[in-house]
């Protein structure tokens, strides 16, 4: 069987030249756009918009990366759209924001709204056998992803294959954390989506990328990267290596490959473009929420105690209520102008971490993650 080949370019800034030329090898380093989208075709460029948000803050997929992928995309095909579903706000606004809106201008293609759309069936969905998609997402005949390298509290990790949930519009999304509130379960359901979406190439924007407690309040962290493959599973697990983490963590990385829906071990991948090596980052920091999960099998009390918990900074909190709009479960609510979380109902997504404006919400580790903490801080020590 031929390997999953991913594209791996150097770009160290997001000068306007470099990116364009970063990218513009990326795809001939996979064949060039001729081969990796139909001819005459209408495309879909779906970036990560996750909120109304600076492109410094690197919690968006950069503009100039956005701009430089419709230019090659505009060599093929008849029609090219700009869209995504954000967390917080509207498709819109959030462009604005970012800088994508102007950067489509810039290129001459319109973004498009996520607000309708219906439903598609999927026949081979392990647990979703139904998605309810956006319209431009369907009325495409590829979609593009372009991502955002980030962590995040909840799945660990987002990049090309998670950036398709924002495909899913607006606060229909919550429903999919209601029903499938578990890590494992919810990997299964983004590889259902990734079955469903099924994109032509993706690329992921890993000049800055963020670590820490992505993907809204992490750490902007120079990677230095652009990365594209026809398969998502195999650019996103190349990603993770070079930070120095093992996609086999990742919960829909690992639920693809084993359901032959993306090529996830390195045997299966094969890196063209630059070194791998000269990328290896050996301090990227994984989310709080991330830390200790491997002993949450171990399940009874030990679950509890380890698993981080949003935690209210109501010095920071100014009782905007957004959090209580994007709580799945509704568990959220909003006395004398602070947010108060409901523990014993909360499920643990992290959508209010994300999705607060102003930093009030962060993750507290459990007792005893804090205690194994502490100890491996002390044999570090000695």
């Amino acid at each position: 069987m031929a390997k999953a080949r991913v594209a791996l370019v150097r770009c160290d800034s997001y000068d306007p030249g470099a990116v364009g030329a970063a990218v513009e090898r990326a795809f001939r380093l996979l064949g060039g756009v001729e081969c990796l989208l139909p001819r005459e075709s209408t495309c879909l460029v779906k970036p990560n918009l996750l909120s109304p948000s600076r492109p410094e803050l690197a919690i968006t997929t950069h503009p100039e990366v956005v701009k430089a992928v419709v230019i090659e995309v505009k060599k093929v095909a008849r029609k090219v759209a700009v869209g995504d579903s954000p967390g917080r706000g509207d498709t819109l606004g959030a462009a604005e924001a970012s800088g994508v809106a102007q950067a489509c201008r810039d290129a001459g293609v319109e973004v498009v709204p996520f607000d309708e759309g219906s439903d598609f069936r999927l026949l081979e969905g392990r647990l979703c056998k139904e998605f309810f998609l956006a319209r431009p997402v369907l009325e495409a005949d590829a979609v593009v992803s372009v991502a955002k390298m980030k962590t995040h509290g909840f799945m660990g990790y987002t990049g090309a294959v998670k950036n398709l949930f924002g495909c899913i519009p607006g606060t229909r999304k919550a429903k999919y954390h209601l029903r499938y509130q578990g890590r494992e379960e919810f990997g299964i359901m983004l590889t259902d989506l990734l079955l469903a979406v099924r994109p032509a190439v993706s690329v992921l924007d890993a000049v800055i990328a963020m670590d820490g407690d992505g993907p809204s309040h992490g750490r902007p962290r120079p990677f230095g990267a652009i990365l594209a493959s026809r398969d998502p599973v195999a650019l996103d697990s190349v990603a993770l290596r070079l930070a120095g983490v093992d996609p086999a963590g990742i919960p829909y990385l690992k639920a693809a490959a084993e359901r032959g829906a993306g090529a996830m071990y390195e045997r299966d991948v094969e890196v063209v473009g630059d070194e791998p090596g000269s990328f290896v980052i050996k301090d990227f920091r994984m989310p709080t929420g991330n830390r200790h999960r491997s002993l949450l099998r171990l399940g009874g009390i030990l679950k509890s105690s380890i698993t981080a918990k949003p935690v209210v900074d109501t010095e920071k909190c100014t009782g905007c209520a957004v959090c209580q709009r994007s709580c799945p479960p509704q568990v959220i609510s909003v006395v004398r102008k602070k947010a108060v979380i409901d523990d014993s109902r909360c499920i643990r997504c992290y959508c209010c971490h994300e999705m607060c404006p102003s930093g009030a919400i962060r993750l507290r580790m459990g007792m005893a993650a804090r205690a194994l903490d502490r100890f491996i801080d002390c044999l570090a020590r000695k």
